[in-house]
C-alpha cells in the first residue's frame, strides 16, 4: 500500500515574536555587591531555529516587574555567553551591557543566528544602594525572527584590559590636565565580511573607545563616545557611591551596507581615559557585528558606507568627563553607612614591608603608616572573595578578587594619603594608608 502525501509549495511566513525571560529572585545584601552564582540558573535560550535582532536587559521589582531605580539596586555590566548544543566546546560572548543600558540592535536584514538546544551563560555584577537586603530579577528581551533566512552575524569581542580577571584594568592617574592612558587590543577578522553593527562599554573616566583599521592608516571605523549624566543625574544622587559613576549611553553604529573587512585583517580597539586623576577597575570593551561575505576578497580603504548611522541618546548630558570623587563609607550605630576619612581605631605604624590580612569583612590594619618605597602586600585568607580597590590617592590600582591564602603585593613609591575599600564590601571594609616622603 503507498500513501502519498500533499506538500504545500505556499512559501513559509517569517515570523517575527518578542520573546521576554527573567531569572527567579535574586538577592543582594546591603550595601554589597552580588556577583553571577550557581544559585541564579543560566540564562534560557529560545529554544527554536531562528535569529535575534534585538535584545535588551534590565532589573526589575519582583513584585510588579517594573525596572528598579539605581538607588535601589544597579545592574552595573551582564555580558551573555552562547555555549552553542552541548559538546559544542564554543564561548560566545554575543551581547553585553552596563550602566549605559546599551541594546543590541542589528540591521534590516541581518540577525545573531541561534539554534534548538543551546545553552547559554552569563556573567553579571548588581549593587545594592540600601542598608537592607532587596531582592529583584534580571529581565532580558529579544527580537527573534524565525522561518526566514537572515545574514548572519559574527560577534567580534574587544577587551584592552587584554585578558585580566574581571576584564578590568587601573589607570594610575597623575598626569597633567588632558593627558591620557591609552589601552590598545587587536584581533583578526575569523572571516571576510562586512561589519554592520558595534557597542562598546566603559566605566568612569573614559574618553571614547576608538575601533581602528590599521592597515588603512589606523583610519577609525567606529568611534563609540559616551555622554555622562547632567549633573543633577540619579548617577550622581546616589549616597553612598560605591564606585565611580559611568555614562548614561554609548554611541552605537549600524550600516546594512556594512564596512568590508578581510579574513586575516588585524582590527584594533583604542580606549582612551583620562589620566589625570586614578580610576580604578575600569573597562574597554567592544563586541563588533561581523556578516561573513565571501565576496570581500582583500582590505578595502573605501570611505564608509553612505548608510552608516551613529545611534546615541537623545537625553541631555555631558560630553567631558565628571570630576571624580570617591570617598569610603564605614557602618553608623543605626545600620547606615556614612562618609568617613577613615576607618576606626587607631593609627599603626610599619618601618618598611609589611602585610595586612583581608579577611572577615575588614583590613585588620585599618589605618596605617609606612615610608615611601615600603612594599604592602595584601593577604585573603577566608572563604569570602574579597579585594582591594583604590578610592583616592596619587596612584589608582586594584587587586583581582582573591580567598583561600592568595595575596597581592604593591609597592607605594608616591607619597600621600590612600583610601582602599574592597569591591565586593564597599561600606565597613576600608582602609586608609599613609606613605611618608
Amino acid at each position: 500500500m503507498f500513501f502519498f502525501v500533499l506538500v504545500s509549495t505556499a512559501p513559509v511566513e517569517a515570523k517575527t515574536q518578542v520573546i521576554t525571560k527573567k531569572t527567579a529572585p535574586i538577592t543582594v545584601g546591603a550595601y554589597q555587591v552580588a556577583l553571577q552564582n550557581p544559585d541564579v540558573p543560566p540564562p534560557v535560550a529560545p529554544n527554536v531555529e531562528g535569529y535575534i535582532t534585538k535584545m535588551s536587559v534590565d532589573v526589575v521589582d519582583v513584585k510588579t516587574g517594573k525596572p528598579v531605580p539605581i538607588k535601589r539596586i544597579m545592574l552595573h555590566h551582564i555580558v551573555f555567553l552562547n555555549f552553542g548544543a552541548p559538546g559544542a566546546r564554543r564561548v560566545d560572548p554575543f551581547y553585553g551591557d552596563g550602566e549605559e543600558r546599551a541594546k543590541m540592535i542589528l540591521p534590516k536584514g541581518y540577525g545573531y543566528p541561534i539554534h534548538p538546544n543551546e545553552q547559554w551563560g552569563w556573567v553579571w555584577m548588581l549593587m545594592n544602594h540600601q542598608s537592607v537586603f532587596d531582592q529583584i530579577r534580571i529581565r532580558y528581551t529579544m527580537t527573534v525572527v524565525t522561518d526566514e533566512k537572515l545574514k548572519p552575524v559574527i560577534p567580534v569581542n574587544f577587551d584592552t584590559s587584554n585578558g585580566r580577571r574581571g576584564l578590568v584594568f587601573d589607570v594610575p592617574g597623575g598626569g597633567r590636565p588632558g593627558s591620557l592612558d591609552i589601552r590598545k587590543m587587536s584581533r583578526t577578522a575569523p572571516v571576510s565580511g562586512r561589519l554592520v553593527a558595534g557597542l562598546g562599554h566603559v566605566h568612569g573616566g573614559a574618553k571614547s573607545l576608538l575601533l581602528t583599521q590599521p592597515e588603512c592608516d589606523n583610519r577609525i571605523l567606529y568611534r563609540s563616545q559616551p555622554t555622562w549624566g547632567a549633573r543633577n543625574h540619579p548617577f550622581y544622587k546616589v549616597r553612598p557611591v560605591l564606585h565611580e559613576p559611568g555614562p548614561i549611553n554609548m554611541s552605537q553604529f549600524t550600516s546594512a551596507r556594512g564596512i568590508p573587512i578581510a579574513e586575516g585583517e588585524k582590527l584594533t580597539l583604542i580606549s582612551r581615559y583620562d589620566n589625570q586623576y586614578p580610576h580604578s577597575r575600569a573597562m574597554g570593551l567592544m563586541v563588533a557585528y561581523l556578516s561573513p561575505d565571501p565576496k570581500v576578497t582583500r582590505t578595502s580603504c573605501a570611505p564608509l558606507p553612505k548608510d552608516y548611522k551613529v545611534l546615541k541618546t537623545k537625553k541631555k548630558g555631558r560630553k567631558e568627563v565628571p570630576p571624580r570623587q570617591i570617598n569610603i563609607y564605614d557602618w553608623s550605630s543605626n545600620g547606615k553607612a556614612i562618609e568617613v576619612p577613615g576607618p576606626r581605631g587607631p593609627m599603626q605604624y610599619a618601618s618598611g614591608d609589611t602585610t595586612v590580612v583581608a579577611d572577615n569583612f575588614k583590613f585588620e590594619a585599618g589605618n596605617l603608616t609606612l615610608p615611601r618605597g615600603s612594599t604592602i602586600t595584601w593577604s585573603f585568607p577566608g572563604e569570602v572573595l574579597h579585594n582591594v580597590t583604590l578610592a583616592n590617592g596619587p596612584e589608582g590600582f586594584s587587586s583581582d578578587r582573591l580567598w583561600k591564602g592568595e595575596t597581592f603585593s604593591r609597592k607605594l613609591t608616591k607619597p600621600g594619603n590612600y583610601t582602599f575599600f574592597c569591591e565586593l564590601h564597599p561600606v565597613g571594609m576600608i582602609e586608609r594608608v599613609v606613605v611618608k616622603k
